[in-house]
């Protein structure tokens, strides 16, 4: 019984994260991303140095020098992630997850394989020349700067992921995170002090009820996914859990920004047939021995 419970807030809990933000971004227009993300690392690290706290204290500067370039593509990739997720509905949004993930794998068999046959080369050509064209019909009424929001959050992304080091065990995970967190914080706040951001989300009204729930709720899913993440580490076979949160989310997503829109269903249709290509990648991975390991997050947003 506590397998099952752990196993469903791997799922459940980073789909909320998603719905949360969509919520504080789009619902209660708090469009300052680096106030917004600061507070949510914030907790986040609090809870992360609570529940980890053997790991964390024996943080070196070997560590802080081996993370501090993901660092910055992760800062990239949360800010200009919640710009594009503050207009952008959610299955448009994890479709383009999806995408980056297809990226990095393909890159990754690329890299590290040492040996890929003729038909595992067509199957990657075929599956990019088949997403990329769905993907901007997608984004066909999309404004021009929110798609180069959401392509810098996709690139920043499959680079954090793709030229990083992938965390061998538990430790060096949280070591990661840790390092990540606090580099993100710091160029998230000396951001937004210099383009006033700081100075214009002090002017927002806090006093609204709902807005406070959901902010609160905001930080403390952020901290969850950190330590679900961490579980789904310990119990291996992450990548299969990532497949069932990115159709928990995407179903959530379906019902948040369409109530069930059947003229939208084409979005859904073309999320679903990503999430696929998705599950191709993954016996794909498998097949020519590549790391499947480095995936999109579901929560990276």
């Amino acid at each position: 019984m506590k397998t099952t419970i752990l196993r469903a807030l791997t799922i459940l809990v980073p789909s909320a994260y998603v719905i949360s933000n969509k919520t504080v971004l789009t619902l209660h227009n708090f469009r300052f991303p680096s106030i917004f993300l600061s507070w949510q690392l914030s907790i986040a690290l609090l809870v992360i140095i609570l529940v980890y706290r053997q790991y964390v204290m024996t943080l070196t500067l070997s560590d802080l020098q081996s993370y501090v370039m993901g660092s910055l593509f992760l800062t990239f990739s949360l800010y200009f992630g919640s710009r594009a997720l503050s207009v952008l509905p959610i299955p448009v949004f994890i479709s383009g997850q999806i995408l980056g993930t297809h990226v990095v794998k393909g890159i990754g068999q690329l890299r590290t394989a040492k040996s890929l046959s003729i038909t595992i080369i067509a199957l990657q050509s075929l599956t990019s020349v088949i997403m990329l064209p769905l993907f901007i019909l997608l984004l066909n009424k999309a404004d021009a700067y929110i798609v180069l929001c959401f392509l810098c959050h996709i690139l920043s992304t499959c680079a954090m992921i793709g030229l990083g080091k992938t965390p061998s065990d538990l430790e060096s995970t949280i070591k990661q995170a840790v390092v990540k967190i606090v580099v993100a914080i710091s160029s998230l706040l000396i951001y937004g002090t210099l383009t006033g951001e700081l100075v214009k989300a002090g002017k927002y009204d806090f006093s609204k009820t709902h807005f406070k729930v959901y902010l609160m709720c905001s930080g403390v899913l952020s901290a969850s996914t950190f330590v679900v993440r961490g579980w789904s580490f310990r119990s291996g076979k992450l990548q299969f859990r990532l497949v069932f949160q990115y159709v928990a989310v995407l179903i959530l997503g379906y019902w948040y920004d369409y109530n069930g829109d059947v003229t939208r269903n084409r979005d859904l249709l073309i999320s679903f047939y990503f999430l696929f290509l998705l599950l191709v990648d993954t016996y794909l991975a498998k097949t020519s021995s590549v790391d499947s390991t480095k995936t999109v997050p579901v929560d990276q947003v």
